[in-house]
């Protein structure tokens, strides 16, 4: 496996990263007040694409009608949790939560998006006959079938509910109860699910509710199995380790009696124990929330040689092996637009720059030198190639400042001479669209 970022960390004294992006830009954002926890995503019958965000203490609908000012069109109050976990069903929305800090349990909320245009949305708490209460995550497959995982219902394995037949009063149908599953995803008849405190990820055999059966399993590289996520032909399967300085991981499953790791990937910062968090495919690509590193997009074209694309780092103040930053990324909008729930820095609306780049402009965009930084006087921008199209100087307001075309087709140029003290962010962009993002410190 051979990673084609490898960036370098330089800590100034006001605590900035020197590199925050890299083929990825920022469309919008909508700080909140309360921590945030997962995200998902929903789009109205008139094509409005929606960010569903959940927070420590309510569930937050905001319109991205016009994605560089997200507007919040609705809130529904919640108990105080660390953990919301979000996932939708036609025009409903389906929301659990975990252990209680304060308030009295939602249980599984259901949430009618009929009219959420108008700002208007109604609910109410589905409990099971007081058998069930909490869940950690919840995932709901093309039937209509909604899996609970990591709740109070027996050993918290998957719990099993039928909302096609009536949105609004789930039927059950069945349990997983062998052991504890923390997240899963299900195919078909196959149900991928994370056990975590086994350290691996199972294959369970669902077409018949009542009766789950194992099928298979496989110990990840960090034996923390956060997440599991299914490749489009069901034939690899991507996890993650929430523990510092893990993996994403590819794993062979067209042999399920005999399963393989084939590859495994670390975000761009891998010096820092950061830890992964949750992992969804895009396509031929996974689209994953890295706490501290923000979100990466990685292309598993070839599963076996997992090739870091973009990157976009939410969280520019938190850096290491902790669990601050980007909790969820949502990567399934029409408009291709990625959402990311930041804990401390709320939700962000990302676009990926450029996905159909040549090997050659990806290592020349990656082989940039911004140096010294900081610096007193002036930064020397070292190019391998002249075949760069723009540098956008921005003030830590985002005041754009300064903007150089490439007309002499240079390899070196200087930046800063005459800018005043202070924070500034330079945004380098190719002809083809390819960009990069420096932050850069004025003393």
């Amino acid at each position: 496996m051979r990673k084609l970022v490898t960036l370098f960390l330089i800590v100034f004294p006001l605590s900035i990263f020197a590199q925050q992006s890299y083929n990825m830009s920022l469309v919008g954002k909508l700080p909140y007040q309360s921590g945030l926890n997962d995200i998902w995503g929903y789009v109205d019958t008139d094509g409005t694409e929606y960010a569903i965000v959940g927070l420590v203490d309510a569930t937050s609908f905001v319109s991205l009608a016009e994605p560089s000012n997200p507007v919040e069109v609705a809130n529904i109050p919640g108990p105080t949790s660390v953990w919301r976990d979000i996932k939708t069903w036609g025009h409903y929305a389906y929301v659990v939560h975990d252990d209680l800090q304060m308030g009295e349990s939602q249980g599984l909320l259901i949430v009618d998006l009929t009219d959420i245009a108008n700002g208007s949305v109604t609910y109410d708490s589905y409990y099971m006959d007081s058998q069930f209460s909490r869940a950690h995550n919840i995932y709901i497959d093309e039937n209509g079938v909604a899996y609970l995982f990591g709740g109070d219902y027996q050993n918290g394995g998957a719990l099993m509910l039928d909302i096609a037949t009536d949105p609004e009063n789930p039927i059950f149908l069945g349990h997983f109860e062998d052991f504890y599953l923390h997240d899963g995803m299900v195919r078909g008849d196959t149900l991928w699910g994370g056990a975590i405190y086994n350290g691996e990820f199972v294959s369970v055999d669902v077409s018949d509710k009542s009766n789950p059966i194992i099928l298979g399993s496989a110990m990840t590289p960090n034996a923390f199995t956060h997440n599991c996520w299914v490749s489009d032909d069901g034939e690899t399967v991507y996890t993650t380790d929430e523990l510092a300085g893990s993996y994403i991981a590819a794993f062979d499953v067209s042999n399920i009696n005999d399963i393989q790791l084939v590859d495994q990937i670390q975000s761009w910062s891998p010096q820092n124990d950061v830890i992964p968090h949750n992992t969804h495919v895009m396509a031929n690509y996974l689209v994953t929330s890295y706490y501290c590193d923000g979100v990466t997009v990685v292309d598993a074209s070839d599963p076996t040689n997992l090739q870091e694309v973009a990157y976009y780092d939410t969280s520019v103040n938190h850096q290491g092996g902790s669990y601050d930053g980007a909790w969820g990324a949502y990567p399934f909008l029409p408009s291709k637009l990625i959402l990311v729930s930041d804990r401390q820095e709320g939700l962000h609306i990302l676009s990926v720059d450029n996905l159909e780049f040549s090997v050659e402009s990806l290592n020349d965009l990656l082989d940039i030198q911004v140096y010294p930084n900081p610096s007193v006087d002036f930064f020397q921008v070292q190019f391998k190639s002249n075949d760069w199209a723009t540098i956008q100087v921005s003030d830590i307001n985002g005041r754009i400042i300064e903007k150089i075309e490439n007309s002499s087709k240079s390899k070196q140029i200087q930046l800063g001479k005459s800018w005043d003290s202070g924070i500034y962010l330079i945004r380098i962009e190719t002809p083809t669209g390819l960009s990069i993002s420096y932050t850069l410190c004025k003393i």
